[in-house]
C-alpha cells in the first residue's frame, strides 16, 4: 500500500463518530492467505471477482478495475471516446484500490467495500459490490413507466452504491424506491417552478444521488431527455429549487447534465 494512501476506515481526519462506526475491519488485499471457500462462507456478499482482484498487486488492481469500468460504457463510439479520456484521467489519480470487509456489530454480517485511494492522501471514493441482474430488473420494473438511462444501469453493474469521502453518494438499489417515496412525501403539494416558469410535477423527479447532510439531490428528470434518455438535474430540498437545464451553454455549472455519465464524470473530477 502506498505510504500516502488514506485508509477511510482509520483516517484520523474523519469525524470520531465515523471512526468508531465499525466493530471490525479486514483489508482483504493485505491478507495473503485467504481461501475462497472459507472467505465466501464468512462473507457471502463478497463477489468472486473482487476476491480475485484482492490477490493481485496494486498496479494490476488499478488497471483491471479501469478496464472493467470502460467495458461498461454505452455503445456510442463518440460517448466512449469522451468518457474514456475522463475515466483514464480519474484512474491516473488513483494510488491504491483496496477491498475491505467491515462489520458494525459482531452479530451483523460483513459488508464489502472497494476503496479508491487518491494520490497524496487527497481523498478516496468507496464503491459497494455491483448489483445483481435480478436487482436491476426489479429496479427497472419499479420505474418501468419512465425507463431508466442505460448508462446508469451500466454503472450499477460496477457499483450499487458509490460515494466520495463521507458523502451519502449514489443511492443503492434497495433504497431507491424508499428514497423516491420519501422525496415525494417531502414535496407533498409543493409547487415546483422551473427556471423558465414552467410548473414541474414532483413525480417527474427521481433521486439517484443524495448529498450528505445537505438535503440536496441529483434527480433524473422525466420531462427532459436531451440525449434520447432522461437527463438529470440538481434539486435543493430547503430551497425547493431545481437547476437550470434550459441554457445548454452552462448546464454543468448549473448541475444539469444531459446524461448520467456526464454527471458521473463531474462527480469524479470534483475532488477539491
Amino acid at each position: 500500500m502506498g505510504e500516502s494512501f488514506t485508509n477511510p476506515f482509520t483516517d484520523p481526519f474523519l469525524p470520531p463518530t465515523q471512526q468508531s462506526h465499525f466493530h471490525k475491519v479486514i483489508a482483504l488485499h493485505e491478507e495473503k492467505d485467504l481461501d475462497w471457500s472459507k472467505v465466501s462462507r464468512a462473507m457471502p456478499v463478497l463477489p468472486r471477482g473482487w476476491y480475485e482482484l484482492s490477490r493481485l498487486p496494486v498496479e494490476d488492481r488499478i488497471e483491471f478495475t479501469r478496464v472493467f469500468w470502460l467495458a461498461k460504457l454505452p455503445d456510442s463510439a463518440f460517448v466512449n471516446e469522451i468518457f474514456e479520456k475522463r475515466i483514464v484521467s480519474f484512474f491516473d489519480q488513483i494510488e491504491e484500490i483496496g477491498i475491505y470487509a467491515t462489520k458494525v456489530a459482531e452479530r451483523l454480517p460483513f459488508e464489502i467495500h472497494m476503496v479508491y485511494g487518491l494520490a497524496n492522501a487527497s481523498g478516496f471514493f468507496v464503491g459497494f459490490p455491483p448489483a445483481t441482474i435480478n436487482h436491476i430488473e426489479n429496479l427497472e420494473k419499479q420505474f418501468s413507466n419512465v425507463g431508466l438511462p442505460s448508462d446508469y444501469i451500466g454503472f450499477l453493474q460496477i457499483h450499487d452504491g458509490f460515494s466520495k469521502y463521507t458523502d451519502t453518494g449514489l443511492i443503492k438499489i434497495r433504497e431507491m424506491s424508499k428514497t423516491y417515496l420519501k422525496f415525494q412525501q417531502m414535496l407533498g403539494e409543493e409547487i415546483i417552478v422551473a427556471p423558465d416558469g414552467q410548473v414541474i410535477s414532483p413525480s417527474s423527479l427521481i433521486p439517484f444521488y443524495e448529498s450528505y447532510g445537505l438535503h440536496c439531490y441529483q434527480c433524473f428528470f422525466t420531462e427532459w431527455c436531451p440525449s434520447g434518455e432522461m437527463g438529470n438535474i440538481y434539486f435543493s430540498e430547503h430551497e425547493k429549487m431545481m437547476s437550470n437545464f434550459f441554457d445548454s451553454t452552462s448546464t454543468t455549472s448549473q448541475l444539469a447534465f444531459p446524461t448520467f455519465l456526464d454527471w458521473l464524470c463531474f462527480y469524479l473530477e470534483d475532488t477539491a
